[in-house]
């Protein structure tokens, strides 16, 4: 049963990893503008993040009213919004980008993707809807398969974002064009997500 769980962990932390959302536009973007190294620690905002929104999550999201989750998708979006704008600011001036990665400072970097991770939805409905019931089911058993279950996931989920940011700087070391290329993709898929988000928060959708 354990091995059942800990299976469960890790498919769901890998497929939370590749998944293609705002959280891997914002890695793609922070790659390219200033490098695996500076754009690692936002591999690790979902730790940041993800405390305040399980425990939220466990004990009160249910009771509380469904303006709750559009106000997030309304400041996530405009918060992604900033990023695609950032993004494409880097596109149409690429050469000022080897300045911008001497003073691109990886806590600026963490703090923009926790901050992007905290007013999306998403984190929110993923542990409401899927991750959540499953470690209340392994905290029920015993606290031990609990903090097994969540470091099962994160170990899987953390990895697969550090490979990510990885993948995408070697892409951004194809040389210029290919460079430009990467931050024009980053910025429309950032300004994609922040109007499918924005529609859904005004419920026009």
């Amino acid at each position: 049963m354990l091995f059942t769980f800990f299976l469960k962990a890790i498919t769901i932390g890998f497929s939370a990893g590749v998944t293609p959302g705002p959280l891997q536009a914002a890695f793609l973007s922070f790659a390219i503008k200033g490098g695996w190294k500076k754009a690692l620690p936002a591999a690790f905002a979902p730790l940041v993040t993800d405390g305040p929104v399980i425990l939220i999550v466990l004990l009160v999201l249910n009771n509380l009213p469904d303006s709750f989750i559009r106000i997030l998708q309304i400041g996530g979006g405009l918060f992604l919004l900033f990023l695609a704008w950032d993004s494409f600011q880097s596109f149409r001036h690429f050469k000022m980008i080897e300045e911008e990665q001497q003073t691109t400072n990886s806590w600026s970097v963490l703090w923009k993707a926790t901050l992007m991770n905290l007013l999306a939805p998403g984190p929110w409905l993923f542990w409401s809807l899927i991750n959540g019931p499953n470690l209340l089911q392994t905290w029920e058993i015993s606290p031990w398969w609990g903090a097994s279950y969540l470091a099962s996931f994160y170990g899987v989920f953390i990895l697969t974002n550090i490979a990510l940011i990885i993948l995408f700087s070697v892409m951004g070391k194809m040389g210029e064009k290919v460079r430009k290329v990467l931050l024009l993709i980053a910025a429309l898929a950032l300004a994609g997500f922040a109007i499918y988000q924005l529609l859904q928060g005004f419920q026009v959708m």
